[in-house]
């Protein structure tokens, strides 16, 4: 018999007047799921909110275990500070509430979403992340990309700097990184894809699927199947004991 989920607890930061803290969901696995045996935590994209990978939560966090859903900083009703738009910024929002999950976790980030779901994850390292899904997010400079308006200094730091680094030293530390790029995308170009399929990093795997940008979030897509066989892979459930 699966034992009863804890009672979520947190965040510590919770009751600090002067600490604002994003808006998320805390939502228990469900019966049936198998998932990889432990809590999830989701990112969206910009312009969207925690509700847009609901439907991996709900399909691959099992019963006993929670998936936190962040909405990121100026995504309503979360914060919007006037500036502290870096990805660290992001992922340093992500830390003030990651306590609510009381175990390792398997991070999943979509778009901007997968470049926080990195940060964050290098920073926390294996005592908090189980493992790190990244869904079609381009991770060299690319200062012709630079825009200016609303988005002016997300944009600069994200399109300024090279964060394929990043990768490797996850995988170093004994977390694996999947990398799903849809065939006809226009976030990461050939050479870089080329670049990462051709990746041999123990505990790496990238994976193209068929489909444009927005397909990697469609609930009746293959993301799902390719994250359950990434898990299978990498991170398998041990077999439950007979009671």
């Amino acid at each position: 018999m699966t034992e009863p989920a804890p009672a979520p607890v947190g965040p510590y930061l919770r009751d600090v007047e002067h600490v604002a803290l994003l808006d998320h969901d805390l939502v228990p696995g469900r019966p049936g799921v198998r998932g990889a045996g432990a809590p999830l935590l989701l990112l969206h994209g910009l312009e969207d909110d925690r509700t847009q990978l609901r439907f991996l939560s709900d399909a691959l966090c099992p019963e006993g275990e929670f998936a936190l859903l962040p909405t990121l900083r100026d995504h309503p009703p979360s914060p919007a500070p006037a500036w502290g738009y870096s990805p660290l910024d992001y992922a340093a929002d992500v830390h003030r509430i990651t306590d609510r999950l009381t175990a390792p976790a398997h991070v999943i980030g979509y778009s901007y979403g997968a470049l926080v779901a990195l940060v964050h994850a290098v920073a926390l390292g294996p005592t908090r992340v189980r493992s790190v899904v990244l869904l079609d997010q381009s991770l060299e400079r690319r200062p012709a990309r630079i825009e200016g308006g609303e988005w002016a200094e997300s944009s600069f730091l994200k399109w300024e700097y090279d964060y394929t680094h990043l990768i490797g030293m996850l995988t170093a530390a004994g977390i694996p990184v999947l990398l799903v790029i849809p065939g006809e995308s226009h976030v990461i170009p050939p050479a870089e894809r080329a670049a990462l399929l051709a990746r041999r990093d123990p505990g790496f795997s990238c994976v193209v699927m068929p489909g444009v940008h927005a397909d990697v979030v469609r609930p009746d897509g293959p993301v799902t199947s390719i994250i359950e066989e990434f898990y299978a892979r990498y991170c398998p459930v041990p077999p439950k004991e007979n009671a």
